[in-house]
């Protein structure tokens, strides 16, 4: 295996996703710190997102880390596993519009008697669109939430709607903000939310990334603080052609 610099780009620690999956046989790795407070309780959690690029249009990856809950009911322990995958439909690097779906499985191994997962296994669908004009993106995603993927009952589901604008001041700095939205697919279902944060990119190097974002949420039993730090390194290329 060669590591060579590629370039980072860096969604991560932003929810609503972008089109462009990494690159063929390029590894990227997003790590980093995420706080949340709601009421009383805070909530920390220290996580790894590795992702691969397995063709020209697809990858995959993982999610995966440790969390600790203080007020409330103190507790920590691992986090749920999820793996994902994301595959371009339309369009490619060059272009200024592309469309992608990815898919997500959640995998419950977070422990649900301390509340700090549910137990039941998730998945997910979305459909990511990211239109690139100069040196402003924008990416728009719609998605639905299968919550506990091994019943064929869907009070408890939610949809998925975000909204992100990626400005690039120069070549060290971009300004990120985004607004995203969770809406319950029944009146039985959890609270409707609304989430917006912002913040800012520095590019260490061609292919490192740090990411800082603050932002809060409307809606019963949302967050009232958040905060993100995030480190996005891409290696590759990765095996023969």
């Amino acid at each position: 295996m060669i590591l060579l610099p590629q370039l980072a780009r860096a969604v991560a620690p932003l929810t609503t996703d972008d089109a462009d999956p990494v690159d063929y046989r390029q590894l990227q790795l997003n790590s980093g710190w995420q706080f949340n407070r709601a009421g009383s309780t805070d909530l920390n959690t220290y996580y790894f997102n590795l992702v691969i690029g397995i063709t020209h249009r697809e990858e995959m990856g993982v999610v995966f880390g440790y969390q600790w809950q203080d007020g409330g009911m103190d507790a920590n322990g691992i986090t749920d596993l999820t793996a994902e995958t994301k595959i371009r439909l339309l369009g490619d690097g060059n272009d200024k519009f592309r469309l992608t779906a990815r898919l997500d499985v959640k995998a419950p191994t977070a422990s649900p008697a301390v509340r700090l997962g549910t137990g039941k296994p998730d998945a997910d669908i979305f459909l990511i669109a990211t239109y690139s004009r100069g040196k402003t993106s924008v990416d728009s995603d719609v998605g639905y939430i299968k919550a506990d993927a091994t019943h064929a009952v869907f009070n408890a589901d939610r949809w998925f709607v975000g909204q992100t604008i990626r400005q690039q001041l120069n070549d060290t700095w971009t300004l990120v903000g985004e607004a995203y939205a969770t809406i319950p697919n029944s009146d039985a279902g959890v609270p409707a939310n609304l989430n917006f944060d912002g913040g800012v990119q520095y590019s260490v190097k061609q292919n490192i990334v740090l990411s800082l974002l603050a932002g809060s949420a409307v809606g019963r039993d949302s967050s009232e603080v958040t905060a993100n730090f995030c480190l996005t390194w891409n290696f590759g290329p990765f095996g023969r052609r």
